[in-house]
């Protein structure tokens, strides 16, 4: 018999317009063939009904608790915040309604819990009747510490804090669970090694949606980023590009433009940059990436892996991306990509890929018949089922929860 098995995404899984909601939904379309699956998160009467419609294929029930809707903070509320020793993020994610809707469905008889983000484990009603798994996309203290690395003055000091709140919450949420997974290899040592997690941790491949499209028709020195722009490292990374790195472009390619697809750009940071293209929110990226010579991903901030670098190549487009920017994917630079971490050597990598078409080609090829062959959505679900069934296991075996 399939295990029942609730699992909670605490955020609306459509549109899927960022990596980890990619991510979760098309495990889920997987796992739905191996598990009677509960689905539970917030969901808006203002999300369109072929959202709902989605989401609700996903699993076998969906259990729809209300967004709650954002209210003033009061002086009071604010000063608690600031005294909580959890991260914000942790307090943005916890919801009392998520977590009598949590405790209803396991005690009904689930055999696996599966929470989705770290950030949403303060709804968990511990302890649990069932087996758990933790489903982590980053080990978000490393991005919060990467965060403070680049900023400066009161603001190094807010996401210094953040990032050792953080450090103290995930580390204390991940050893609740019998069985973390981590979306890279380079996650899994960090996070055996910071929170003593050996044995625990087990690692998916980074999946990605193959379809064999006509060849692109690039338009010349368009460069292209993919990323939702209300998530910070995003916006570092093109305030990085922008700044640091298209100047020196401009002088090896005047005509270099750049454009950027995704939700949410915020008007200061838009108007910041009139040289930019913005396209915000859209249906399908795929049409927008497509009309780009190359894509960049110039992070310095982020961690977990990032689906979009995968996307760029099965799309047949040439990436050039920061280490942090390619971080916990196998993939080699100069056969698969082009690697650069300061801005000097990033402009120049972007000027040869969109002056050498034949040479920005043959690696096009080489990273899609890579990834095509490697990192298709059942395998990656196969994985995830094999840590679900170990977490079930180590819950049955254990004599002292």
């Amino acid at each position: 018999m399939k295990p029942r098995v609730v699992f909670l995404s605490k955020r609306f899984l459509h549109p899927l317009d960022t990596g980890g909601k990619i991510r979760t939904a098309r495990l889920l379309e997987q796992l739905r063939e191996r598990w009677r699956i509960t689905l539970i998160g917030h969901y808006d009467a203002e999300y369109d009904a072929a959202g709902r419609s989605y989401v609700e294929s996903l699993g076998e029930r969906f259990v729809a608790v209300p967004k709650p809707r954002p209210t003033p903070g009061s002086v009071t509320r604010r000063l608690s915040r600031i005294v909580d020793p959890r991260p914000l993020a942790a307090i943005y994610d916890t919801d009392a309604a998520l977590r009598a809707a949590i405790a209803v469905e396991v005690a009904a008889g689930a055999d696996l819990f599966v929470c989705d983000f770290v950030q949403s484990s303060g709804n968990v009603p511990w302890p649990l009747p069932c087996a758990s798994l933790l489903f982590t996309h980053n080990v978000e203290a490393r991005i919060l510490r990467r965060q403070a690395e680049v900023e400066r003055g009161p603001r190094r000091m807010f996401w210094a804090l953040q990032h050792r709140r953080m450090r103290a919450f995930e580390g204390a949420e991940c050893a609740r669970y019998d069985r973390v997974v981590a979306v890279s290899d380079s996650d899994r040592e960090e996070f055996e090694r910071a929170y003593g997690l050996a044995g625990r941790v087990r690692t998916i491949p980074t999946g990605v949606d193959v379809v064999d499209l006509p060849p692109c028709e690039p338009e010349a020195d368009l460069v292209a980023f993919c990323g939702s722009m209300d998530y910070v490292p995003n916006r570092d990374g093109i305030e990085w590009f922008a700044s640091e790195v298209l100047p020196r472009l401009r002088e090896r390619r005047p005509a270099a433009r750049l454009l950027v697809v995704g939700r949410r750009p915020p008007e200061a940071f838009v108007a910041r940059h009139p040289g930019i293209e913005f396209t915000g929110w859209v249906e399908d990226v795929r049409p927008h990436l497509r009309r780009a010579s190359a894509v960049i991903v110039p992070l310095r901030v982020g961690g977990g892996t990032r689906i979009k670098i995968y996307e760029a190549m099965a799309l047949r487009l040439p990436v050039v991306s920061t280490g942090i920017g390619a971080e916990g994917l196998p993939l080699s630079p100069g056969e698969h990509y082009h690697r650069a971490d300061e801005a000097a050597p990033f402009a120049d990598a972007v000027a040869r890929t969109l002056a050498d078409r034949a040479e920005a080609a043959a690696m096009a090829e080489r990273a899609r018949e890579y990834v095509v062959s490697r990192f298709g959505w059942p395998h990656v679900a196969d994985v995830f089922a094999a840590a679900g069934d170990e977490a079930m296991g180590a819950f049955r075996g254990s004599v002292v929860r």
